[in-house]
């Protein structure tokens, strides 16, 4: 979207964009023109020609000095109690109109959609993420494409700086449909080598490095739970570092690590036919990682990041592991293996020990891990648990709520701590039979990180939506993509 700033009351075009509150009494004076159109806009709503719901997108045409202007108005509801979440709705919706009418060039009144509870600066960030979060589309392998939609909207405001702001909410849009696009790849193309090459050319010319090692090289450094689950496939596993350095050169970064399982059969344990469906997803994760390091280098945040990608195809051929294994991790310690179903835990604890090497201030992992998280919190929400990272929790807890994203802490306890070492074989267990399979495998992934603060997110649930919403087209969300880039913006 092209956004040129206008300090004045005429509108360039003739479509015209204003925010509309349900007491017309909350709207200011407009001016169009030369023109007070405020009477105009209370006999559209008293004749049910527009409307004031939150979100709700109408249009008509008005005449202003005998010229045919078509009006977009989109509904505020009550002014004095509007979210950052009423926000997302409102400009979802609004674009998601404007793509679907093919209208590509428009005059927007920015202070028409000003509220008591939100500065003008967030107003203006959530404008530009949905400007591109809500619009996405995918169909990269569909012969019949659809044409590309551009706008050109001019902001109407007194605010010189607001472009700033617009552009920094579509760098979080645009960062976000970034995971989307890797994770709507098909996995007969994304294969990990080509997980690997495809982030190493994103950002070569770039301030974030990226180091990638293959499947041989994980099997001599001894990466020995990578390479359990991806020696089951002819596409070997790969472990991609990326590092951003935006803060100072002695501080300590902030580790980010992404479950990276481009397919997942469920190896011998194999899923039924109707669980293998969509199981290209099951990397969504580590996408979303790719997102957040995309963002804080667009930003050019003032903070450092290490990025830990376990990528691996979890697969079943003569080599693949099968349930009774027993591997050594990289940390040294040997794993029994009794369902080769829970790969995610095992990729992730080798990638976990991995970015401690790093010396990270605190570990952040992201795995569309477990069915037991949807079944304790439901589709839409996000399961989190921590180990000596209360602070930042708790903080990240306040984004994401800010955000429009649910995330629920669930404990680890000492009954896990015990069940993740009940085998009569190895050190540790990669699954149990009984009850809080969601929280016995954040406790196997917590293992891994020692005494480093350490929070896993189980995104199983929210990673992906099955219908259309104002945040875009069914498919992969981004999950947790705004609250981290909040975090991580206000991190001291």
């Amino acid at each position: 979207m092209l956004v040129n700033l206008k300090n004045t009351n005429d509108i360039a075009t003739n479509t015209l964009i204003i925010g509309l509150p349900e007491h017309l009494n909350q709207l200011g004076e407009i001016i169009i023109n030369g023109d007070n159109i405020n009477d105009q806009l209370k006999s559209l709503k008293q004749n049910q020609i527009v409307n004031t719901n939150i979100g709700t997108v109408s249009s008509t045409m008005f005449t202003i000095r005998d010229e045919y202007v078509k009006l977009v108005t989109v509904g505020m509801g009550n002014v004095k109690n509007l979210t950052f979440n009423d926000y997302l709705k409102m400009f979802g919706n609004l674009f998601q109109y404007l793509k679907q009418d093919r209208i590509t060039q428009a005059s927007f009144k920015l202070e028409t959609f000003e509220a008591p509870s939100l500065s003008k600066d967030v107003v203006a960030e959530i404008l530009g993420q949905q400007s591109n979060r809500a619009i996405y589309q995918f169909d990269n392998y569909k012969t019949d494409k659809s044409a590309p939609f551009e706008l050109t909207l001019d902001i109407h405001t007194d605010e010189d700086d607001i472009l700033k702001f617009i552009e920094e909410g579509q760098i979080i849009g645009s960062s976000i449909n970034l995971a989307r696009d890797y994770s709507n790849i098909p996995p007969n193309i994304l294969t990990p080598e080509y997980y690997a090459n495809s982030i190493y050319d994103h950002f070569k010319e770039t301030e974030v490095d990226v180091d990638i090692k293959d499947h041989e090289t994980l099997q001599n450094e001894g990466f020995g739970l990578i390479h359990a689950v991806g020696k089951g496939s002819k596409n070997g596993p790969r472990v991609i570092t990326l590092t951003y350095n935006g803060g100072k050169k002695d501080e300590a970064p902030i580790a980010l690590v992404g479950k990276g399982i481009t397919y997942d059969s469920g190896g011998y344990s194999i899923k039924g036919k109707v669980g293998m469906q969509t199981m290209k997803f099951d990397m969504c994760g580590s996408a979303n990682v790719v997102g957040m390091i995309e963002v804080a280098r667009k930003l050019r945040l003032k903070v450092n990041i290490v990025g830990v990608i376990a990528a691996a195809e979890n697969m079943i051929n003569e080599a693949a592991m099968k349930p009774d294994d027993v591997y050594t991790a990289l940390s040294g310690e040997s794993v029994e293996v009794l369902n080769t179903d829970a790969e995610g835990r095992l990729v992730l604890g080798d990638a976990v020990f991995y970015a401690n090497q790093f010396q990270p201030q605190v570990i952040l992992d992201f795995a569309t891990l477990t069915g037991a998280a949807i079944v304790a919190l439901g589709n839409d929400k996000a399961a989190v648990f921590s180990h000596n990272a209360s602070n930042h929790l708790q903080k990240i807890l306040n984004y994401a709520q800010t955000n429009d994203e649910f995330v629920f802490e669930l404990p680890m306890t000492t009954t896990e701590r015990n069940l993740i070492k009940n085998s009569d074989v190895a050190d540790l267990v990669n699954h149990t039979n009984g009850q809080g399979k969601a929280l016995f495998a954040a406790t196997f992934i917590n293992h891994f990180a020692g005494d480093t603060p350490h929070m896993h997110f189980d995104i199983a649930g929210p990673a992906t939506i099955n219908k259309n919403t104002y945040k875009g087209p069914k498919g992969p969300t981004g999950y947790l993509i705004p609250t981290i880039v909040e975090w991580l913006r206000n991190i001291k």
